[in-house]
């Protein structure tokens, strides 16, 4: 037993283990500092490229404040080219669609709420997109197209909104009895939004008055 062992039979019996485990030792000390130092070298760079992102969204805010608009796109547009993987680009693109639905071009409003629908690692961000597609779409008059893409849902928190754009669809489909049940459903789904359930109410309310007045 060890407490037995010379002092010279100890270091003989120390070099002998050093041989036989000491190379896998050095060599998992030597890949936990590796992986140690890859991470922390990952984390640093992943928190440049954000400050750098937020730098550029925040001198795009700045140039809307300005009214600088054509300042502001090439703003949005660098963070779209260099800064995609970061929260920004998805920001950045959500601004852009809401420009373009301003200058009433539709086809590259899409386009950059399909980004975000395509490359957001964010459900919010990418259920906040789809719902302004179906939105524009229903301006373009295309109510099928709007329920289509409804179909799919990203985050559940938005199903009253999504419950309202249906209503909307259903009404220009002319079935106003859908479009009832459907902002109906959204009322349930949106008890506290301030903002938009007197518009809702207001809907749901000329749909019923509409009904008893038919019937």
């Amino acid at each position: 037993m060890t407490e037995y062992l010379t002092e010279q039979e100890q270091i003989q019996q120390l070099k002998t283990w050093l041989k036989q485990y000491g190379p896998t030792i050095v060599l998992g000390i030597v890949l936990a500092l590796i992986m140690t130092t890859s991470w922390r070298y990952w984390q640093n760079y992943q928190n440049k490229v954000l400050m750098h992102a937020s730098s550029v969204y925040d001198e795009m805010l700045t140039l809307r404040a300005q009214n600088n608009e054509d300042g502001a796109i090439v703003q949005a547009k660098k963070i779209l080219a260099h800064y995609r993987k970061t929260p920004y680009a998805d920001m950045a693109s959500l601004l852009l669609a809401r420009d373009a639905v301003l200058k009433n071009d539709y086809p590259e409003a899409i386009k950059q709420l399909d980004w975000v629908i395509d490359h957001s690692k964010n459900t919010s961000m990418r259920e906040i997109a789809r719902i302004r597609v179906a939105r524009i779409l229903l301006t373009e008059q295309k109510p099928d197209e709007a329920l289509k893409l409804l179909k799919k849902m990203n985050d559940k928190n938005y199903i009253g909104l999504v419950d309202e754009v249906r209503g909307d669809a259903y009404l220009i489909k002319q079935d106003p009895n859908a479009a009832r049940k459907a902002y109906q459903l959204a009322l349930q789904e949106l008890p506290n939004a301030e903002v938009t359930r007197p518009i809702l109410e207001m809907k749901y309310a000329n749909l019923t008055t509409a009904t008893h007045t038919a019937t």
